[in-house]
Protein backbone atom coordinates (compact mmCIF):
# COMPACT_ATOMS: atom_id res chain seq x y z
CA UNK A 1 0.00 0.00 0.00
CA UNK A 2 1.75 3.27 -0.85
CA UNK A 3 2.20 5.97 1.66
CA UNK A 4 -0.44 8.58 2.14
CA UNK A 5 0.39 11.86 1.16
CA UNK A 6 0.65 14.36 4.49
CA UNK A 7 -1.45 17.93 5.12
CA UNK A 8 1.71 20.15 4.64
CA UNK A 9 2.90 18.33 1.01
CA UNK A 10 -0.88 18.27 0.23
CA UNK A 11 -1.14 22.39 0.84
CA UNK A 12 2.09 22.52 -1.15
CA UNK A 13 1.44 20.71 -4.09
CA UNK A 14 -1.46 22.22 -4.47
CA UNK A 15 -0.41 26.03 -4.12
CA UNK A 16 -0.85 26.75 -1.06
CA UNK A 17 2.58 27.00 0.42
CA UNK A 18 5.14 28.97 -1.16
CA UNK A 19 8.50 27.05 0.70
CA UNK A 20 10.36 29.31 -1.53
CA UNK A 21 10.00 32.31 1.25
CA UNK A 22 11.23 29.44 3.80
CA UNK A 23 14.68 30.00 5.42
CA UNK A 24 16.56 27.28 6.61
CA UNK A 25 17.51 29.20 9.57
CA UNK A 26 13.50 29.66 10.39
CA UNK A 27 13.06 26.26 9.51
CA UNK A 28 15.62 25.26 12.16
CA UNK A 29 14.29 28.05 14.73
CA UNK A 30 10.61 26.25 14.19
CA UNK A 31 11.69 22.81 14.67
CA UNK A 32 13.59 24.34 18.25
CA UNK A 33 10.59 26.10 19.42
CA UNK A 34 8.36 23.08 18.71
CA UNK A 35 10.74 20.88 20.33
CA UNK A 36 11.45 23.26 23.74
CA UNK A 37 7.51 23.39 24.00
CA UNK A 38 6.97 19.51 24.01
CA UNK A 39 9.65 19.75 26.68
CA UNK A 40 7.37 22.64 28.51
CA UNK A 41 4.44 20.63 28.12
CA UNK A 42 6.01 17.50 29.72
CA UNK A 43 7.73 19.66 32.55
CA UNK A 44 10.99 18.48 31.56
CA UNK A 45 12.79 22.02 30.27
CA UNK A 46 16.09 23.24 31.40
CA UNK A 47 15.24 27.14 30.93
CA UNK A 48 18.90 27.26 31.22
CA UNK A 49 19.37 25.45 28.05
CA UNK A 50 17.23 26.82 26.12
CA UNK A 51 18.94 28.66 23.12
CA UNK A 52 18.38 32.58 23.00
CA UNK A 53 17.26 32.65 19.72
CA UNK A 54 14.22 30.79 20.64
CA UNK A 55 13.51 32.15 24.50
CA UNK A 56 11.42 34.91 23.81
CA UNK A 57 8.72 32.46 21.73
CA UNK A 58 9.25 30.10 24.40
CA UNK A 59 8.07 32.63 27.05
CA UNK A 60 5.38 33.45 25.00
CA UNK A 61 4.48 29.78 24.71
CA UNK A 62 4.97 29.68 28.64
CA UNK A 63 2.35 32.75 29.02
CA UNK A 64 -0.44 31.20 26.66
CA UNK A 65 -0.09 27.86 29.24
CA UNK A 66 0.06 30.28 31.96
CA UNK A 67 -2.90 32.57 31.34
CA UNK A 68 -5.22 30.24 28.29
CA UNK A 69 -4.68 26.70 30.68
CA UNK A 70 -5.32 24.47 28.36
CA UNK A 71 -5.04 20.74 28.84
CA UNK A 72 -3.06 18.87 26.31
CA UNK A 73 -4.28 15.69 25.22
CA UNK A 74 -1.85 14.75 23.15
CA UNK A 75 1.48 16.14 21.55
CA UNK A 76 2.69 15.64 17.88
CA UNK A 77 -0.13 12.96 17.60
CA UNK A 78 -0.25 11.41 14.17
CA UNK A 79 -3.62 11.51 12.52
CA UNK A 80 -5.19 9.61 9.58
CA UNK A 81 -8.18 10.41 7.55
CA UNK A 82 -8.63 6.88 5.62
CA UNK A 83 -11.67 8.24 3.45
CA UNK A 84 -9.75 11.33 2.02
CA UNK A 85 -6.27 9.28 1.94
CA UNK A 86 -4.18 12.17 3.91
CA UNK A 87 -1.81 11.55 7.22
CA UNK A 88 0.16 14.38 9.28
CA UNK A 89 0.71 15.16 12.38
CA UNK A 90 -0.84 17.99 14.70
CA UNK A 91 1.24 20.32 17.29
CA UNK A 92 -1.35 19.71 19.84
CA UNK A 93 -4.71 18.19 20.62
CA UNK A 94 -6.10 20.43 23.92
CA UNK A 95 -9.15 21.16 25.48
CA UNK A 96 -9.71 24.93 26.03
CA UNK A 97 -12.64 26.12 28.11
CA UNK A 98 -14.11 22.79 28.05
CA UNK A 99 -13.94 22.60 23.93
CA UNK A 100 -11.85 20.14 22.64
CA UNK A 101 -9.65 21.00 19.48
CA UNK A 102 -6.71 20.87 17.31
CA UNK A 103 -3.96 23.71 18.00
CA UNK A 104 -1.26 24.20 15.53
CA UNK A 105 1.75 26.14 16.80
CA UNK A 106 3.41 28.99 14.55
CA UNK A 107 5.81 31.53 13.84
CA UNK A 108 4.37 35.48 14.60
CA UNK A 109 2.80 35.87 10.52
CA UNK A 110 -0.38 34.33 9.73
CA UNK A 111 -0.81 33.04 6.33
CA UNK A 112 -4.72 31.71 5.50
CA UNK A 113 -3.47 28.18 4.24
CA UNK A 114 -2.68 27.75 8.29
CA UNK A 115 -6.46 27.46 8.83
CA UNK A 116 -6.73 25.00 6.14
CA UNK A 117 -4.33 23.13 7.41
CA UNK A 118 -5.92 23.20 11.33
CA UNK A 119 -9.18 22.04 9.12
CA UNK A 120 -7.47 18.73 7.88
CA UNK A 121 -6.12 18.09 11.06
CA UNK A 122 -9.17 18.22 12.54
CA UNK A 123 -11.19 15.95 9.86
CA UNK A 124 -9.16 13.11 10.83
CA UNK A 125 -11.62 12.60 13.90
CA UNK A 126 -15.28 11.56 13.88
CA UNK A 127 -16.19 14.35 16.46
CA UNK A 128 -16.40 17.63 15.11
CA UNK A 129 -12.92 19.66 16.85
CA UNK A 130 -12.15 23.21 17.17
CA UNK A 131 -9.53 24.71 15.63
CA UNK A 132 -6.46 27.09 16.44
CA UNK A 133 -3.37 28.39 15.61
CA UNK A 134 -1.20 29.72 18.43
CA UNK A 135 1.23 32.75 16.84
CA UNK A 136 4.27 32.52 19.28
CA UNK A 137 6.30 36.18 18.75
CA UNK A 138 8.82 37.33 21.16
CA UNK A 139 6.94 39.22 23.42
CA UNK A 140 3.69 38.09 22.45
CA UNK A 141 1.57 35.00 21.92
CA UNK A 142 -1.99 35.28 19.41
CA UNK A 143 -4.28 32.13 19.72
CA UNK A 144 -6.71 32.82 16.41
CA UNK A 145 -9.62 29.99 16.71
CA UNK A 146 -10.79 29.03 12.69
CA UNK A 147 -14.03 28.93 12.65
CA UNK A 148 -15.15 29.36 8.53
CA UNK A 149 -16.53 25.94 7.07
CA UNK A 150 -15.10 27.01 3.91
CA UNK A 151 -11.70 25.56 5.37
CA UNK A 152 -12.33 22.28 4.95
CA UNK A 153 -13.72 22.77 2.09
CA UNK A 154 -10.23 24.39 0.51
CA UNK A 155 -8.55 21.10 2.17
CA UNK A 156 -11.12 19.04 0.11
CA UNK A 157 -9.97 20.77 -3.17
CA UNK A 158 -6.46 21.07 -2.38
CA UNK A 159 -6.69 17.08 -2.01
CA UNK A 160 -8.25 17.25 -5.32
CA UNK A 161 -6.06 19.48 -7.03
CA UNK A 162 -2.66 17.89 -5.19
CA UNK A 163 -3.77 14.33 -6.63
CA UNK A 164 -4.68 15.96 -10.09
CA UNK A 165 -1.26 17.60 -10.23
CA UNK A 166 0.59 13.85 -9.16
CA UNK A 167 -1.16 12.06 -12.11
CA UNK A 168 -0.84 14.38 -14.68
CA UNK A 169 2.96 14.92 -13.56
CA UNK A 170 2.43 18.54 -12.58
Amino acid sequence: MPELPHVTAILKDAGLIDTDWFKSYDLERGSAVHKAAEYLDHGDLDWDSVDPAILGRLRSYQRFLDEVRPEILSIEEKVVNGAMQYCGTLDRRVRINGREGVLDIKGPSRAAWQAVQVAMYAACFPQPLARWTLHLADERYNLVEHRSRLDWEAGKACITLARWRHEHGE
